[in-house]
């Protein structure tokens, strides 16, 4: 009888034991029992033969589920160390890291393996005698020789649409012995809609060259070292990604990309594939459960050298890597906000320190704290100041709407803004307008008593949306019509206020009906396809103005873009977060990198209520310095990132009273811990939080504040050991450590 440390796949802190008759390699899945019920289990060490309990009074493993590994041993260290960091149960960790037709805690798969049958000919047509063979089996075998193009082989099916009777007489042909079936695993074909890109490696420059250099030799030794590539944008990071990562496969390394979005990911998954074709593998939500699955299986063989894909693709099971790259390194979007609230971008840097490889993070605008662990030596700053091929960088205008007339009141564009926009188009030239909102007026206000339509599950206003007809509520999907009386009064008129993209694009098409216009936000392109096709479009010119939310403020390469207007540059600035000044500021210079990337220069015009905010101000003259210089020196004030470290408790519940006193009396018991004051703990809260009701569940946070993380851990730890005594029944309690979303 063997013992065997598993994880399960249920709120399980730790592992559990339990005993086999057969040793079991670590990474399968195995059916355990728990409690009453089975689940699923997976296998992460064998335990010593000192364990305990005795193996008399261990359960037994019921199933085997596996006859090989799903994850490779090399992610164990991993899986414990974010089960840990994270404090949450590790079997809930792996299950996060699998693909879905893995993860089932029933034992079964949900996404099987898609198979096909292989014809093969045992012998020439001139060995098969006619006279011996049916006229359809004569028939099947011409038919096989015309289209096998030289081989041997030939997939089933294809001759089965050549001749409907090739079935039934492949199975006669197999009988006497003439050919063979063969059952062949195949892959699904997760790249059917990619956006063409055609792929030349690029002429280096010397600050690219000299960047290279140093991840090669990193690369070389197969030494764990952070680099911080700070490039403007446009100065040719993607290259250096590229080159980089064919250095690592002319040597057999493996290399794993994380993207922050979608949006993103098409381009750079375009380009990737149009230099190294099939070794590259894409792991992201956009995939059907089956392509995901099959993705999956070509890493674990080994088929795949290369893995591209959003946060999740920080699980690829590579059993060796070579070389991490992580773009975009500063979105927020590599936090996930639900679940295993683990951050892509951070796990990304434990993986290669975990396989002793380099990781290179990416950006034009780094957050303050990676920049920060270059400026104390913890990463190795690699610069790209300027763009390739020595292009300008755009000049950059800001517009003070409060100084601006407006004719109407729904009239959101400057008259530079205008001007601009008629100039471009006479010349042929193609547009980018901004909006960091979807939908067509961001709220709906009742005229007579001025209340404002809210979702009935949640505490925040409902958002028109023109091309749906609806109110919508963008965080549960409550909806309403829009023909309705004011909630409060009965009696009011119902006007809608604000703007989003749906609204620019209209106000684009009233103003210049001449143009071609198109929006790109997640209702207008849904699906892979439609995104690929609208990139596509704007590539080849066929779309002149292109309204867009971030969806096109990161990334997207298009070199007949040479005006970007930012239809409201402040609608970031007034979130109840410590980092929406320096968030401000990259989504400004990301979108502005948009603009002149081509033979013709670029110009981007901000509009704005706070022309003098330092956020906006770096942004017109492209100086990152000048941002972090004055948000480092606030942060610094107050213990906040990077000087500090913070962890947020989420309390939510149905009724609001007992997620209310549950807050309180784990803040008491915090402040209980640390009532000596030697820990220099803060503990912000409890309160309400921003969004204090969503989806039907009132919501309160405390945030734990200190610059010695391991006894703000301690403390979490101590908190969730007491959880079934503070808890009120209903409530839920959740530890977010390194929050980026604050609401």
């Amino acid at each position: 009888m063997k013992l065997h440390e598993i994880a399960v796949a249920a709120p399980v802190p730790g592992s559990l034991t339990y005993s086999s008759l057969v040793p079991l390699s670590v990474g399968i899945r195995v059916l355990v029992p728990l409690g009453s019920r089975r689940v699923t289990g997976y296998v992460l060490a064998q335990a010593p033969d000192t364990s305990v309990p005795p193996v008399d009074e261990v359960k037994a493993v019921v199933d085997r589920l596996d006859s090989f590994p799903v994850f490779p041993p090399a992610l164990v260290p991993f899986f414990r160390w974010m089960a840990d960091y994270y404090h949450h149960p590790i079997g809930e960790v792996i299950q996060t890291a699998l693909p879905a037709g893995l993860s089932a805690v029933s034992g079964g798969s949900e996404v099987k393996a898609k198979t096909e049958t292989i014809v093969r000919l045992c012998a020439p047509l001139s060995d098969h005698p006619a006279a011996v063979l049916k006229k359809s089996e004569q028939k099947t075998l011409e038919l096989f020789y015309q289209h096998c193009g030289g081989s041997s082989v030939m997939p089933r099916r294809e001759l089965t649409k050549l001749y409907a009777g090739a079935g039934k007489s492949l199975n006669g042909l197999a009988a006497a012995g003439l050919v063979t079936l063969e059952e062949r695993h195949v892959y699904r074909d997760p790249f059917g809609d990619m956006l063409p890109f055609p792929d030349r490696a690029a002429q280096l420059n010397a600050e690219q060259t000299a960047a290279i250099n140093k991840i090669i030799q990193a690369v070389d030794t197969a030494s764990f070292q952070p680099f911080l590539l700070h490039g403007v944008t446009g100065s040719g990071k993607t290259e250096v990604y590229l080159q980089a990562a064919g250095h690592c496969l002319k040597y057999g390394k493996n290399v794993l990309v994380l993207v922050p979005e979608l949006a993103l990911a098409s381009q750079l998954e375009a380009q990737f594939y149009a230099r190294f074709g099939e070794r590259l593998a894409v792991l992201h939500s956009r995939l059907s459960p089956g392509e995901r699955f099959d993705q999956w299986q070509r890493i674990l063989r080994g088929e795949a050298n290369i893995t591209l894909g959003a946060r999740s693709a920080v699980f690829a099971p590579f059993a060796e890597l070579g070389l991490v790259i992580v773009d975009e390194e500063h979105e927020s979007a590599y936090k996930q906000d639900g679940g295993l609230r683990y951050n892509g971008r951070d796990m990304a840097v434990l993986r290669a320190h975990c396989a002793a490889c380099p990781v290179l993070l990416g950006s034009a605008t780094p957050s303050v704290g990676s920049f920060y662990h270059a400026e104390q030596g913890k990463y190795k700053l690699l610069t790209l100041p300027k763009r390739i091929h020595d292009q300008a960088m755009p000049t950059v205008e800001i517009v003070d709407l409060s100084k601006e007339k407006r004719p109407r009141q729904d009239w959101f564009f400057s008259d530079r803004l205008l001007a601009a926009l008629r100039d471009n188009l006479a010349q042929g030239l193609q547009s980018l307008l901004f909006v960091n909102r979807r939908g067509y007026a961001a709220f709906m206000l009742c005229r007579d008593c001025g209340a404002v339509v809210r979702c009935q599950n949640c505490r925040v206003s409902l958002t028109l949306h023109r091309g749906t007809n609806r109110l919508i509520c963008h965080y549960c999907g409550y909806s309403l019509r829009p023909d309705i009386v004011c909630p409060d009064c009965g009696i009011g008129n119902i006007v809608g206020l604000g703007l989003g993209s749906e609204r620019v694009e209209a106000e684009m098409r009233r103003l210049f009906p001449q143009a071609r216009i198109a929006r790109m936000d997640s209702d207008a392109v849904k699906s892979r396809r439609a995104q690929a096709t609208l990139l596509r479009q704007v590539r080849e010119q066929e779309v002149d103005i292109l309204v867009g939310t971030q969806m096109v403020a990161k990334g997207l390469h298009f070199p007949k873009v040479t005006l970007v207007g930012v239809v409201w540059a402040d609608s970031g600035l007034s979130l109840p977060d410590y980092k929406a000044a320096e968030r401000t500021f990259q989504l400004l210079a990301q979108v502005t990198g948009r603009a002149g990337r081509g033979e013709h220069p670029g110009r981007v015009i901000i509009q704005t209520h706070q022309p003098g905010h330092y956020a906006l101000e770096a942004a017109r003259v492209h100086d990152y310095q000048a941002m972090y210089v004055q948000e480092t020196a606030l942060r610094s004030m107050l213990g906040y990132p990077p000087f500090g470290r913070l962890i947020n408790i989420r309390f939510s519940g149905e009724v609001e009273t007992k997620v209310e006193e549950t807050a309180k009396d784990a803040a008491a018991l915090l402040r209980t811990a640390i009532k000596d004051n030697t820990l220099s703990v803060e503990i912000l809260g409890p309160a309400p939080a921003p969004l204090s009701l969503l989806r039907n569940r009132y919501r309160w946070h405390m945030l734990l504040k200190g610059n010695q993380p391991e006894i703000l851990h301690r403390l979490c730890d101590q908190l969730l050991r007491e959880k079934k005594k503070i808890c009120r029944r209903g409530v839920r309690l959740g530890v977010d450590v390194d929050p980026e979303n604050m609401l």
